[in-house]
């Protein structure tokens, strides 16, 4: 009986690609456990839970967020205080000593207690000018919160693939060792039968070993990328019930020109060099308003009890003063907060190109990786079939061993490449979502794209498996679990009839 060659558990996790025309319905698999199912669906629902809340958490939460929310907070205290500046100031003082008297020669002790009360009518611009700066220093700094947070996201959400890339490939890397088992046990009985010599037997135990070893270094990177993805979403993930991660098509830009106008439009960056910017022309028109004189009303009462130093009066007035300094501070100030807006200006351009560079390599990249995705498809479907078909030809001695070990080892290593093209590939997309501003929340509904990032993966890599859903195309060799299960031997039986048919 042949063996249709394994593939790993779920390859279609960190591929979240349609499968065709080909996977438009389901076949029909009689032998299909509904308790088996419902179980897997239980448990990638919870995982799925899990998912959302540890991304949300780690987008508001992390020390990396928290840290640029009190930055931001402590500029949203300093409006608050610019802004109380147009308000009455009030002061309060006392003062006691002695006093020489004019007639005798002696002296006299006081107390005085005064309160005044002022008020700024005209400054020619300088608190109006302080309030803009502080307002565009803070709108900068809740920008930097809100890029910090995306960052977070991208970052949660590559971990995330390389739990998905490293599962797989560790996945992919057990099965060849399975399946160059197999073929060992087969070629020990020829050697025990005396058939053969044991140089084609000693060959399969080699490219064992090797895979063995891939298998050992992908499990290490698995460990790393799982504690990795712990630091974000806050729990342990179970690789093999991980959901599939699938970017929302509204996402995708439909250009160059349309990814670079979002960009412009969205980047989180560039609204806050724009607000560096504001706060440096807020800066400028203050120093340039402090030349001018300030006119401010003032309330005073004065309270001398023994009348020693002062009579009881009260003072209201206007107070023009005018502060010239030394004739060259204010000067230089004005040229220091000219200087700040020419670097702020600098600044803005060299993050639009910075962005534009990211953007055009994050493009290029994502169209390259969608045909990469596409032809590793297809060479891992043909190397599947040639794999199977030389097996049938192996049984009936018309291929030798190290033929098919070539043809399985060829296979494996595609696979494994076929993994790393999609995982790039999804990692590249959500570059370009986190370059347009897509990772930002939304205030109104902070879980929207949060959501619809899984929703479109709400099923684990077996459960797909068994709906048919192969990745590459229908009737290809079936990805089996470890642990097997009764809807995959099903659908393995129905593939195997239909390659019999052909």
């Amino acid at each position: 009986m042949t063996h249709p060659r394994a593939w790993p558990l779920g390859l279609l996790l960190c591929c979240g690609l349609n499968a065709g025309p080909h996977a438009a319905e389901p076949p029909p698999l009689a032998l299909r456990s509904a308790r088996q199912v419902n179980l897997e669906v239980l448990g990638v629902s919870t995982q799925l839970g899990h998912l959302r809340s540890g991304l949300l958490q780690a987008m508001q939460a992390h020390p990396e967020v928290l840290s640029a929310k009190a930055a931001a907070d402590s500029k949203a205290i300093e409006l608050e205080a610019a802004q109380y500046a147009r308000y009455p100031r009030f002061q309060l003082g006392t003062g006691a000593g002695s006093s020489s008297s004019q007639g005798d020669g002696g002296s006299e002790s006081y107390r005085v207690v005064s309160a005044t009360a002022r008020m700024t009518l005209l400054d020619g611009g300088v608190i109006s000018s302080r309030i803009d700066a502080t307002q565009a220093n803070s709108v900068a700094f809740e920008m930097a919160m809100k890029s910090t947070s995306q960052k977070v996201a991208l970052d949660a959400l590559t971990a995330y693939m390389q739990v998905l890339r490293f599962e797989n490939k560790r996945t992919v890397a057990q099965s060849a060792v399975a399946a160059l088992d197999e073929l060992s046990r087969l070629e020990q009985r020829k050697v025990d039968l005396g058939a053969v010599g044991e140089n084609d037997l000693r060959m399969t135990r080699s490219r064992r070993a090797a895979f063995a070893a891939k298998r050992q270094e992908f499990e290490v990177q698995l460990a790393d990328a799982t504690a990795k993805f712990e630091s974000y979403f806050g729990f342990a993930p179970q690789p093999s019930r991980l959901p599939a991660l699938a970017i929302p098509a509204q996402w995708k830009p439909v250009s160059q020109q349309d990814l670079l106008a979002r960009v412009e439009a969205q980047s989180t960056e560039l609204a806050e060099a724009r607000s560096r910017i504001e706060h440096a022309q807020a800066l400028v028109r203050q120093q340039e308003a402090a030349r001018f004189p300030a006119v401010e009303v003032v309330v005073a009462k004065t309270r001398d009890p023994r009348g020693v130093v002062y009579a009881d009066s009260t003072r209201t007035g206007l107070e023009f003063n005018w502060n010239f300094g030394n004739g060259f501070d204010l000067q230089l100030k004005v040229k220091t907060a000219l200087a700040e807006l020419a670097n702020q200006e600098a600044k803005l351009e060299a993050v639009r190109l910075q962005l534009a560079q990211l953007s055009n390599t994050a493009w290029g990249q994502a169209q390259a990786g969608e045909q990469k995705v596409s032809e590793l498809a297809g060479a891992v479907r043909e190397a599947a079939l040639l794999v199977q078909g030389r097996r049938r030809m192996l049984e009936v001695g018309r291929e030798t061993l190290l033929q098919v070990l070539d043809a399985q080892v060829e296979h494996d290593l595609q696979l494994l490449d076929f993994v790393d093209a999609v995982a790039d590939l999804r990692t590249n997309e959500l570059r370009l979502a986190r370059v347009s501003g897509r990772l930002a929340l939304d205030a109104a509904s902070d879980a929207g794209w949060v959501g619809q990032l899984f929703a479109q993966g709400g099923s684990s890599g077996l459960l797909w498996l068994a709906q048919g859903r192969c990745p590459v195309t229908a009737g290809c060799p079936v990805p089996e679990a470890p642990q097997g299960g009764v809807a995959v031997a099903a659908l393995r039986l129905h593939l195997e009839r239909e390659l019999a048919a052909r």
